[in-house]
């Protein structure tokens, strides 16, 4: 039987006056009313750093907080803090589950070169496996970013692809990327999201807001329902993707979605649908960071086949979908990833 699953639309990357840097963003409960009243979220994290830097009562409200808002079926804010950590390791967002885990302090960081494993980081996933966590890293091209030295694919399955605060860290020369005249945070191109797909790391991807931005980034978890357990378990499966506005997309291939990493003897076939709030300009697929497929469909309903005609034997490949409406808007479909047996 054919699983079923929903679109919950929400984020885990939000900002209030608890953070050192969140002047600007209003108070704790003002996040609130925004991802429940204004953006009306299915889902959230409120995401400060180290929940108000480690502090008893900060720590404490924030979870008090979380659970005074959950809504089984209607409404989930997960647990979830901030852990910044400079490049080259980088900031990383936490999501649990479940109550009462206290944030992890900080080990030493390494230097820029040479590109050792990161002790700190290291320590970050076996507190993660011990409490069933996951994190994920964000805007990873800038100086809060990191050059991709680390990674755990049970606990870190997904990435922060576009941030509202500043930009898409995809590859360079997408839409919305930073660039060396204009990175918004520092430039560093070591930590472009393709880079780390093209390291074999196996990365969903997803939209937060951070500082300010409203109404432009979008965490969509594909579910089975709207509970705490069944979104991390989509986390976990990296049935997840990125948006910067109200945008449904499915990207399938036989009975495996996007997220999912399988072998087929025959050559790998997709169904891309995509529903739109403007008509879309462009959308295509990528296979191994190139373009190998695209169109301009002109209109915000968007369903297509695409079969990948020449695969190579015995080599895994990652494919993934990018939308882009007319206005600007855009969709990353996170990608799947094969391996074609040949035989």
């Amino acid at each position: 039987m054919q699983a079923k699953y929903r679109v919950v639309r929400g984020e885990f990357h939000r900002h209030s006056e608890v953070s050192g840097d969140g002047g600007n963003d209003g108070s704790l409960l003002e996040q609130w009313r925004y991802m429940l009243d204004a953006a009306y979220m299915d889902w959230v994290g409120c995401c400060d750093h180290d929940n108000g830097g480690g502090r008893e009562y900060t720590w404490w409200i924030t979870q008090k907080l979380t659970d005074v808002f959950y809504t089984p079926g209607k409404f989930v804010p997960m647990f979830s803090y901030e852990r910044s950590v400079p490049y080259p390791e980088g900031h990383r967002n936490v999501v649990f589950a479940k109550r009462g885990i206290r944030t992890l302090p900080r080990l030493p960081r390494t230097d820029e070169t040479p590109a050792v494993r990161a002790p700190d980081t290291l320590m970050l996933y076996k507190y993660l496996k011990r409490f069933n966590g996951i994190v994920a890293s964000h805007t990873s091209g800038t100086n809060m970013g990191t050059d991709w030295r680390d990674n755990d694919p049970l606990t870190e399955p997904v990435v922060e692809i576009y941030q509202g605060d500043r930009q898409n860290y995809e590859m360079p020369g997408a839409p919305r990327s930073n660039n060396a005249d204009d990175s918004i945070g520092g430039w560093r191109p070591k930590g472009f999201v393709n880079l780390a797909l093209d390291m074999g790391y196996k990365l969903a991807f997803q939209a937060s807001s951070d500082h300010i931005s409203t109404h432009m980034s979008y965490c969509n978890i594909v579910a089975s329902s709207l509970t705490r357990e069944s979104l991390l378990e989509a986390f976990q499966k990296r049935h997840v993707y990125g948006s910067t506005d109200n945008i449904l997309a499915e990207f399938t291939s036989g009975p495996n979605l996007m997220g999912d990493a399988f072998s087929t003897s025959k050559p790998p076939d997709f169904k891309v649908k995509l529903t739109g709030t403007a008509p879309f300009a462009k959308v295509t697929v990528i296979k191994d960071g190139k373009s190998v497929y695209s169109s301009q469909p002109g209109k915000a309903n968007v369903e297509f086949g695409w079969r990948d005609a020449s695969p190579a034997a015995g080599k895994q490949s990652y494919y993934y979908v990018r939308g882009e409406q007319q206005d600007g808007e855009v969709v990353w479909v996170s990608p799947m990833w094969i391996t074609y047996t040949g035989k």
